[in-house]
């Protein structure tokens, strides 16, 4: 018997889709992960996850999918299933490609090796921020349109979780992060 192996491609979705390019797509036998930067992401405990209702769970925070919009389910990580809307188009041409082996994920689910702490994540037009004390506490993918946003949305979860004195880890547009972030954080890592 022959041993093959099969290569994992990832493919990173701005926008959730809505920019993106059929020309990108890469030719694999192995799985693709899929790895979606929208706003319009949730995370539900995968013992209450049921995927007939997932468009619920967007609808239920405030993310409703548009017409033009499919709702996709990651794998459960750690206990929990993150949703998320995606362009439809981009979807249907994802599937028609990929099929089955298609699997979505989210920049909430970047791993994270610190047991208390504050994970920040920058995209495009996207802030994820996850919060751990021993458990996870807190994971939103926020819509921001300027630094300001990210500074209020921080400000804001401050308020709750005294962020500020947490040791901070900071992914993506890191330029940026370091720009809004260096004086906002006592003990604070850029990564990349």
């Amino acid at each position: 018997m022959a041993n093959t192996t099969s290569i994992k491609v990832s493919i990173r979705l701005e926008s959730g889709g809505h920019t993106f390019s059929p020309e990108s797509l890469v030719t694999t036998s192995g799985a693709v992960e899929v790895v979606v930067s929208t706003h319009k992401t949730t995370l539900v405990p995968a013992e209450l996850f049921v995927e007939a209702e997932a468009a619920s769970a967007l609808v239920a925070v405030g993310c409703a999918p548009a017409h033009d919009e499919r709702v996709v389910c990651s794998d459960a990580k750690d206990g929990i299933v993150a949703v998320m809307a995606v362009s439809a188009a981009c979807y249907d041409t994802l599937m028609k490609c990929y099929g089955d082996r298609l699997h979505f994920t989210t920049p909430l689910f970047e791993s994270w090796d610190v047991e208390r702490g504050i994970f920040l994540y920058l995209s495009a037009e996207v802030l994820y921020v996850r919060i751990h004390d021993g458990v996870l506490r807190f994971a939103e993918a926020m819509e921001i349109a300027s630094d300001g946003d990210v500074c209020y949305y921080l400000e804001s979860i401050n308020r709750v979780y005294d962020i500020y004195n947490m040791y901070a880890r900071a992914l993506g547009d890191t330029v940026r992060l370091k720009r809004i972030l260096g004086r906002l954080f006592k003990n604070l890592e850029i990564v990349g």
